[in-house]
């Protein structure tokens, strides 16, 4: 098992350094002044905007600018943004935690609702609740992120005032862990299920198609003819349906992370995909790169997760796994 985490690691970096090489090179034909944003609007003095630029990669040639990035990147020291002067490292702590929450909270929704949802409608084809929840699904998964935003919005928030409209929570001082808890999760709700809706309608399908499938297997009759019932019937096709769903999961985590792009802007959430935006508007090179290497590590990261999740559901992948020799051939 560790010789393959070894070598899924090794294999991941050629891959980061083509994609961080490719944005830096786009970043310097791409027309406009990095940073300009900052000084226009006084967060910053003309000295301290000199000094971050002329520290900057874009300030050089471009191999030179992208050796040096890549050398602060081996001290873990990405820059400093050219927008307000701080350490990139700073910015991107800042946001990530956010996101992580959002997009964690999001993949609850979608797998806590769906799976039992394709279940319920395997379980029984035809019938209204498969009909009419199908229909359901197809509209929700055209559903613009946008437009289900402003929706959840208008009506959640507003109309029915169930919950606060945008932006993170405001938690008062002096508030216990679990005040705490609970205002976040409130403001993290409404933008987490906007995140949510179209994966959980395309996860739903898939597993109403999976159960189906599983629930006609010729063991699963076998199993019913040895006396064990309907429920421990399709409680061994959800185990059996298992791998598929974590095959998904490597499709469900990167299209998470694309979609917090616009929701995050839509609902204020200070997260990556809100300060990407911000980052893109303003040129700010330093942090542009940041949040790509960012982006990249988690994609590739998540893939390493689904590959280890599948040790976890199939014992003959595990095994094969352990029996790998540490070194590889």
């Amino acid at each position: 098992m560790s010789g393959y985490l070894a070598r899924r690691i090794a294999s991941a970096l050629p891959t980061l350094l083509g994609i961080t090489l490719l944005a830096f090179l786009l970043l310097r034909v791409l027309p406009g002044r990095p940073g300009s944003a900052g000084r226009e609007e006084g967060m910053v003095s003309a000295e301290a905007m000199a000094r971050v630029r002329a520290a900057a990669p874009a300030a050089v040639s471009p191999a030179a600018g992208y050796a040096v990035w890549i050398s602060g990147l081996v001290h873990g020291d990405l820059g400093r943004s050219e927008h307000d002067g701080r350490p990139v490292t700073t910015v991107l702590g800042e946001a990530l935690p956010w996101t992580l929450l959002l997009n964690g909270t999001a993949l609850l929704i979608i797998y806590g609702l769906a799976v039992p949802f394709g279940l319920l409608s395997a379980a029984a084809p035809g019938s209204r609740f498969d009909r009419l929840g199908g229909a359901f699904l197809i509209g929700l998964y055209a559903l613009p992120s946008f437009a289900a935003g402003l929706l959840l919005q208008q009506w959640v928030a507003v109309r029915w005032n169930l919950l606060p409209l945008q932006g993170p929570p405001d938690i008062p001082a002096g508030a216990g862990w679990w005040q705490a808890v609970a205002t976040t999760l409130a403001h993290a709700t409404l933008p987490a299920v906007c995140l949510a809706l179209s994966g959980w309608a395309f996860v739903a399908r898939y597993a109403r198609a999976v159960f189906q499938s599983a629930l006609g297997r010729q063991f699963l009759t076998a199993a019913r003819a040895r006396g064990l019932s309907r429920t421990r019937a399709v409680a061994h096709a959800a185990l059996w349906a298992a791998v598929p769903f974590v095959t998904l999961l490597a499709t469900i985590l990167p299209g998470l992370a694309g979609g917090s792009v616009v929701v995050e802007q839509i609902f204020s959430w200070p997260g990556v995909g809100r300060l990407y935006l911000g980052a893109i508007e303003t040129r700010d090179t330093p942090v542009i790169l940041g949040l790509t290497l960012l982006s990249a590590l988690l994609v590739l990261a998540a893939n390493l997760i689904v590959d280890l999740l599948y040790a976890v559901v199939d014992p003959r992948i595990r095994e094969r796994l352990e029996g790998e020799p540490s070194g590889g051939r």
